[in-house]
């Protein structure tokens, strides 16, 4: 007896591509990117803790678990939710050990070899470049070589990153393509340093230019069409006190250097 379970994650790629209308395969589903996609879906798997409101839990995603008709395996069963099932995670921890549950999509995995599956399929699942998804990848690898073990067809479609292997430490390093991407690297990289350099300088001159242009505007605001208040006296010239009212004449004598003057 077959029984193929469908795996779907929320990678745009393959997300579209599952086999949703053909009655053979079981589709169990993850995540809010999942539930507004995929047409149809028996079984879905939400072990995130349950905080409604949060980004994560939109009410939207959560009024789609709590009306959900199929089993939703959780880290505990939640009133709000009927259907809510608690995740056998000692069972399977005990059987497979604890390094490779790093994603939804592992124990989903781990989940469809107990319940029999003769076929997994992943679709929506790349778990590409970034560091969250290269340390998930793993899990989702370690799985897929036991379900392979036992004989279980395991497998993605051509769009998915996921069981593209890494490179084979230390012994890689001499591989063709390898070599031409580090010497490709490293130019990229001598080439990056010179831009920075230049950006620095560039900077710098920027920092300067935008100190002449505050320079500027100082000189604007107090050196052009305007005319002092008061003039520094001719300090040749005498001063009559007949005609110079004695505060007025120290005021302009205090504009002088010599402190003999403004007395």
């Amino acid at each position: 007896m077959t029984k193929k379970i469908a795996l779907i994650g929320s990678a745009p790629s393959s997300i579209r591509l599952a086999p949703y209308h053909d009655p053979q395969w079981e589709i169990w589903g993850c995540s809010p990117g999942v539930y507004g996609v995929a047409p149809r879906s028996n079984t879905w798997f939400e072990l995130h803790r349950y905080e409604p409101g949060q980004t994560w839990f939109s009410p939207e995603y959560c009024q789609f678990l709590a009306k959900y008709p199929g089993d939703v395996y959780m880290a505990e069963v939640r009133p709000e939710i009927p259907n809510s099932k608690t995740l056998p995670v000692d069972e399977l921890v005990a059987k497979y050990g604890p390094y490779f549950f790093t994603s939804s999509l592992a124990w989903m995995m781990a989940m469809a070899i107990e319940e029999g599956a003769t076929s997994i399929g992943l679709w929506g699942v790349d778990m590409s470049a970034t560091e969250e998804y290269g340390y998930q990848r793993a899990g989702c690898q370690y799985f897929a070589q036991i379900a392979a073990a036992m004989g279980i067809e395991v497998g993605v479609p051509p769009e998915s990153d996921l069981f593209r292997p890494p490179p084979l430490y230390g012994v890689s390093e001499i591989d063709h393509g390898q070599i031409k991407l580090l010497q490709r690297k490293r130019e990229l990289q001598g080439r990056l340093a010179s831009v920075q350099q230049e950006l620095e300088i560039k900077r710098n001159e920027m920092f300067f230019l935008q100190g002449a242009i505050d320079d500027m505007a100082y000189m604007a605001s107090t050196w052009t069409d305007k005319k002092p208040v008061l003039s520094p006296p001719d300090l040749n010239s005498s001063i009559d006190d007949t005609e110079t009212p004695a505060p007025c004449r120290r005021a302009i004598f205090s504009l002088g250097n010599d402190e003999s003057y403004g007395t």
